[in-house]
């Protein structure tokens, strides 16, 4: 199929390929084309202006649902333009797919051969698909009628990323491909080249190192080499260079040919494949000390709490435990941003209104800041809901501004950007499809360079100074943001300021009225009883006694097993309370066994650890360790009065 709406290059084209032997059909325009597109055509030449001036979205379209056998090759014939192709211009030949691209002015023979091969490949899709036992022969075939054709080397190599080179020994002179000039940061090819121009581009504390390789080549009769070098552009770049010796008669080299390529890519992949591994062996590591960490804070809170409401009337009681749970609540921090960093926390999505909850702790923010940093908000009013831990959020907010504070220590200004955002299959910053909220801070502060900027998400990496903070923040907010569907995306420079971005999935769900804290916790309105279930005996006893202290009754066990023979042996229970990780059956699997046998009473899982798993049922409430005799009061008070109209509750018999 030939379409070139251009004066008579169809009918030039049809009239070249039918002399070939090639049978050529020549539409008027992409519909005419689309509608012609059969599992029949081999092979489509078309013009770059026909791409540029129609919608090519149906010809996309097509080419994008093709089946799985079928990649339909596309001869493009292009501008000829001399310099670097425009981003629109590399996108329109992109999408095709399997593209042979072709510059004009060419020879005929260049398009004859390029339209063959094209129609082989296609023939080779047909086999596949009416012989998937043949797929290893063609491809062997193939791979020999590639390596015979020489006349297609070049474009091969260049569509590999590749430039080829060839050295003569004699005069020490060497023919290269367009492609490896680029390579080394030339946009135009270059008079003349040498092993000592080449050598003058490399690492200086490696050219010694490669030049002997040069050298040993001439012994061994083969090249294999991987250097940093810089660009004449100025860029830094990873290369590899193979190569190998050709011989004549009287067994002397007389030739080394071979090809370069830029594995820059390849070599950051490689440092962010050890940087990721790095991340989850410490996530592993501190998610675990977090988790042992949280059933250790989880009586230590529960008891200062109780103490506390005991003593009223003590001043120095009072003065004593409260410091003392201010320290366990610090220590409480500390874990969730361990766990927020693991990405083990366990996190309550809601749909959030981001204005509104950033409107409820502006004044917390000014307060943290002081009078010296001036804070902008720019939320406009049409947002769409986040899909968010609230609690969670806001924490990595304030997180945000104190180190906008820290960066600031002159003063200067917090700005506060929150937009909607759409983005596309492909994206710079890794995200799925979708629509997101962006929140921006950005402050005036001193800023990073560059080495301080690729670790601040570390784990334990602080520029604050011994005993001024944990390093924690940031990489927690980095492990919500993944956590929750979205990313966090840092810009800096020395003197220039920061801007944090923190990108998290909109929603269509309604958004979650977050309810004011109580300060006392709520008594009990009558006399229910709730199964309690942890395995860990101090934590266990911590819990029963917060919840007698509020007027309920509690029946202790410490497994799954055991609460199954309570509950199976009758009797009254309201709810029941349950720790998530318990040897021999968890929390989820005891809920898992209670709903499969048709009970119906409320549960709640309380965790010090992820409980996020597949295996947690979403309409589980979740209470994290450690917690407050507030928070505990609460989500009981919440689920017994939910669940008064729903069950009468399982007899147990004691």
């Amino acid at each position: 199929m030939i379409l070139a709406p251009r004066g008579r290059d169809a009918t030039v084209a049809a009239d070249l390929l039918r002399r070939g032997g090639i049978r050529a059909d020549v539409v008027a325009d992409l519909p005419a084309l689309m509608a012609a597109l059969s599992d029949d055509v081999a092979a489509v030449l078309i013009t770059e202006e026909a791409l540029a001036a129609e919608d090519r979205s149906p010809l996309i379209a097509w080419v994008t649902a093709q089946p799985t056998w079928s990649d339909l090759p596309f001869v493009v014939l292009a501008n000829g333009a001399r310099g670097p192709r425009s981003a629109a211009a590399s996108e329109r030949v992109g999408d095709l797919g399997n593209v042979v691209l072709l510059e004009r002015p060419l020879h005929a023979e260049a398009m004859l051969g390029a339209i063959r091969s094209a129609i082989k490949a296609r023939t080779r899709q047909y086999e596949v698909r009416s012989a998937a036992s043949m797929l290893e022969a063609a491809v062997k075939q193939r791979t020999a009628e590639l390596e015979a054709a020489r006349g297609s080397l070049e474009f091969a190599l260049d569509a590999a990323g590749m430039g080829s080179w060839d050295l003569d020994l004699a005069s020490g002179t060497i023919q290269r491909s367009l492609r490896h000039d680029e390579i080394f940061g030339y946009a135009e090819p270059q008079p003349e080249w040498s092993i000592e121009r080449m050598l003058s581009h490399v690492d200086p504390r490696q050219r010694d190192a490669i030049a002997a390789a040069f050298e040993n080549a001439l012994v061994i009769g083969t090249l294999d080499i991987e250097c940093p070098i810089r660009g004449a552009d100025g860029s830094q770049r990873w290369i590899t260079k193979k190569g190998r010796i050709r011989f004549d008669s009287a067994d002397q080299p007389v030739r080394m040919t071979g090809v370069v390529t830029d594995i820059t890519t390849r070599k950051e992949a490689d440092v962010q494949l050890a940087q990721a591994q790095k991340m989850d062996a410490i996530g592993q590591l501190t998610g675990g000390v977090a988790h042992d960490f949280n059933n250790l804070l989880t009586p230590i809170v529960g008891s200062l709490d109780m103490v506390r409401r005991r003593h009223l009337d003590d001043e120095r009681t009072q003065r004593m435990v409260g410091g003392a749970l201010q320290a366990a609540e610090r220590a409480a921090t500390l874990t969730q941003r361990l766990l927020a960093f693991a990405r083990r926390q366990a996190l309550q999505p809601k749909a959030v209104d981001i204005g509104a909850l950033i409107d409820g702790m502006v004044d917390l923010i000014r307060r943290s800041l002081g009078p010296t940093i001036k804070v902008v908000l720019e939320v406009p009013p049409s947002l769409p809901p986040a899909r968010v831990d609230p609690n969670q959020l806001e924490l990595a907010l304030l997180n945000l501004a104190i180190n906008a504070r820290d960066a600031m220590p002159g003063g200067g200004q917090l700005t506060i950007t929150v937009a909607d955002a759409s983005l596309t299959r492909r994206n710079a910053i890794g995200l799925d499809a979708g629509r997101y909220v962006r929140i921006l801070a950005g402050d005036t502060g001193v800023g990073m360079d560059q080495a301080t900027l690729a670790r601040a998400t570390e784990p334990f990496f602080s520029t604050k100074g011994v005993g001024k903070g944990t390093g924690l923040g940031l990489s927690m907010i980095h492990g919500l943001a993944a956590q929750s569907g979205g990313t966090l995306t840092l810009a800096s420079e020395p003197g220039q300021g920061t801007s944090v971005e923190l990108w998290l999935p909109a929603t269509q769900d309604e958004p979650t009225v977050i309810a004011d804290r109580r300060s006392e916790p709520m008594q009990a309105r009558r006399a229910a009883r709730i199964l309690l279930v942890d395995d860990e005996d101090i934590v266990r006893l911590a819990t029963a006694d917060m919840l007698r202290d509020i007027g309920y009754q509690v029946v202790e066990v410490s497994s799954g097993s055991q609460a199954l023979t309570v509950i199976r042996s009758g009797a009254e229970v309201d709810l029941l309370v349950t720790d998530y990780l318990m040897p021999g059956m968890t929390g989820a699997a005891l809920i898992g066994e209670l709903r499969g046998r048709g009970h119906a009473l409320p549960m709640l899982l309380i965790t010090g650890y992820a409980a996020t798993g597949t295996d947690v049922p979403s309409d589980v409430p979740r209470l994290a360790k450690p917690f407050r005799q507030v928070d505990l009061a609460a989500q009981v008070d919440d689920l017994l009065h939910v669940a008064t109209d729903r069950s009468k509750g399982l007899r147990i018999v004691r």
